[in-house]
């Protein structure tokens, strides 16, 4: 996997620039920087896996809506994905298709070190772009 991302300064919310060499570098890098936003610690042991399928008009839309159920299986559920393990992201006719797989777990929010909550994933400055043979977006957590 080949993936950078780096946090920017962003008044009330926490903003970060992702480049990868594919779409499902890309995604899986924006669901590790979600993680990232939420809590520094290593999660282990959590080795359920549960897989997610959506179907959108948009990459945008399709990583919106990715990023947003990672957030609610956390705030609803104490769910925390620890890896992704596939993932499949396709074009049919004018829909985008995305199947992963990822792996985690039920905690105890007390015993985790939270660094921030995210109430939602924003579309503010998202597009993801292709150049050069890389795809690179922004993407703004609202906290």
């Amino acid at each position: 996997m080949s993936w950078t991302y780096n946090f920017k300064d962003h008044t009330a919310d926490i903003a970060v620039d992702i480049e990868a060499d594919s779409l499902n570098e890309l995604f899986t890098a924006a669901a590790f920087t979600w993680r990232e936003s939420i809590s520094d610690d290593k999660i282990i042991g959590l080795n359920e896996n549960k897989s997610l399928t959506f179907r959108d008009e948009s990459l945008e839309i399709l990583l919106v809506s990715f990023l947003s159920e990672l957030n609610f299986l956390f705030q609803s559920e104490h769910w925390m994905m620890s890896s992704v393990q596939q993932i499949d992201i396709q074009k049919e006719k004018n829909v985008w298709n995305l199947s992963i797989m990822i792996t985690g777990g039920y905690f105890d929010r007390n015993q985790m070190k939270l660094k921030s909550e995210i109430k939602a994933i924003t579309y503010h400055q998202m597009e993801i772009k292709e150049k050069n043979g890389k795809f690179s977006t922004r993407i703004v957590f609202d906290i």
